[in-house]
C-alpha cells in the first residue's frame, strides 16, 4: 500500500499524509521511512499511540541519520474539527497552501465511511487512499432509527439510498467471510464447520428444553477455540457458563446423545452445505458495500481535471481478505 500512496502523493504534489486509525503505526512508519513525506499518525486510543512510539524508538536505532518526519497524535478527527487539527501540524513557514493525503489501512466499520466524508468535506485534503474492513460493524438505519442518515456507515451514496437497499446484520457479517482462504486453509475450514454444527446443535437443544425461542439464537460470544471446542459436551459447558446458566441445564450425557444422533442424521453435512452457499455470497455483498463507497465519492467530489475515483484489488486475498483499495483525488 505504501507504493500506491507515495505514487498518488507524488503525482499530485502532496508531501503531507494523515494516517487515520493508525494503530501501532505500521503504515505510518513505512510511509515516513526514507522519504520526504510528513506523516501525521492519528488514533483515538492512547494505548495504541504509546505502542506506536515505542516501535518508532526501535526503528530509529536502525535508521541512523535518516530521521522520519513522523508525528503520533491521540485524537478523533471529524469533518467538524479536521481543519483545526491539521492547522496545528501544517507548515506555517511555507508560502504555498499545504495539501494533505488521507489514508487508512483496514479501517474498521464506520471509520472508512467517516474518512470519505472527511475527505470530501475538507478543503485541505486533496487525495484519499483507503482499505476498509469489519463490515459487520457498519451502522444502518434499521438499527439506528433516531440517527441522521448522513452519520450512518451504509449506504452512503444517494444512488443506493434512493433504491432503499438494506444489508442487515446477517448480510454484513457474511460480507466479511473469506472463501478465498478455503483452499490454503482446508484443515482450519473443516474445524470451523464443526464449530458451526456445535452452535446450531446447542440452539436446537435449548429450544427443545424451552430455554430460548427458535427465532432467537443464543449469544455465546467468542470462546477459546483450543480449550472450549475439544468435544461438543465441553463446548456446551463453556457456552452455558457464558450464558450464565447452571452447568447441569444440559448434562454432558444429554449433549453427547444429541451429538451422536444428529451426526447419524448427517445434519453436520447439511449445515456445511448451507454455510458454504451463504459464504459464497460474501464477494457479492462486499462488492455492494464497495460500489456504494465509489458512488458516494464520484457523486460528491466536484468535477475537475484532476478528479478521479478508483477501486481495485491490491493485496493477495488469501493473505488479506479485505484487499480492495479505494483511491480518490479532487
Amino acid at each position: 500500500m505504501t507504493p500506491v500512496i507515495k505514487k498518488i502523493a507524488s503525482d499530485h504534489q502532496v508531501e503531507s499524509i494523515v494516517d487515520l486509525g493508525a494503530g501501532q503505526g505500521y503504515l505510518s512508519r513505512s510511509l515516513a521511512f526514507k522519504s520526504n513525506l510528513k506523516v501525521l499518525a492519528v488514533d483515538s486510543s492512547e494505548i495504541q499511540t504509546c505502542g506506536a512510539k515505542k516501535f518508532d524508538d526501535r526503528a530509529v536505532k536502525f535508521l541512523g541519520n535518516d530521521v522520519m518526519k513522523l508525528h503520533h497524535v491521540t485524537d478523533f478527527i471529524t469533518p467538524e474539527n479536521s481543519s483545526t487539527i491539521l492547522s496545528k501540524w501544517s507548515d506555517h513557514d511555507s508560502t504555498k497552501e499545504e495539501k494533505w493525503l488521507l489514508c487508512g489501512l483496514h479501517t474498521c466499520g464506520d471509520l472508512s465511511t467517516m474518512m470519505m466524508k472527511l475527505f470530501t468535506s475538507s478543503p485541505e485534503m486533496s487525495c484519499l487512499v483507503n482499505v476498509g474492513c469489519c463490515y459487520h460493524f457498519l451502522s444502518e438505519k434499521a438499527e439506528h432509527e433516531d440517527q441522521d442518515e448522513s452519520k450512518l456507515g451504509f449506504p452512503v451514496s444517494s444512488k443506493v439510498r434512493s433504491i432503499g437497499f438494506k444489508l442487515g446484520p446477517t448480510a454484513r457479517m457474511l460480507s466479511c467471510q473469506a472463501p478465498a482462504r478455503w483452499v490454503d486453509q482446508q484443515k482450519e475450514t473443516l474445524i470451523a464447520y464443526e464449530h458451526h454444527f456445535f452452535r446450531a446443535l446447542l440452539q436446537l437443544i435449548m429450544v427443545e428444553k424451552g430455554l430460548i425461542e427458535a427465532s432467537v439464537a443464543p449469544v455465546v460470544g467468542r470462546l477459546n477455540k483450543k480449550r472450549d471446542f475439544t468435544t461438543f459436551s465441553v463446548y456446551v459447558k463453556a457456552a452455558l457458563k457464558r450464558l450464565k446458566l447452571d452447568e447441569d441445564t444440559i448434562t454432558s450425557e444429554e449433549a453427547e446423545e444429541y451429538y451422536i444422533e444428529y451426526k447419524k442424521r448427517q445434519v453436520d453435512k447439511q449445515i456445511t452445505i448451507l454455510w458454504t452457499l451463504r459464504v459464497l455470497l460474501a464477494p457479492i455483498l462486499e462488492s455492494i458495500i464497495l460500489v456504494d463507497r465509489w458512488l458516494y465519492l464520484n457523486e460528491t467530489i466536484q468535477d475537475s481535471p484532476t478528479k478521479g475515483v478508483w477501486l481495485w484489488p491490491l493485496f493477495d486475498p488469501v493473505a488479506s481478505p479485505r484487499n480492495v483499495v479505494i483511491a480518490a483525488t479532487k
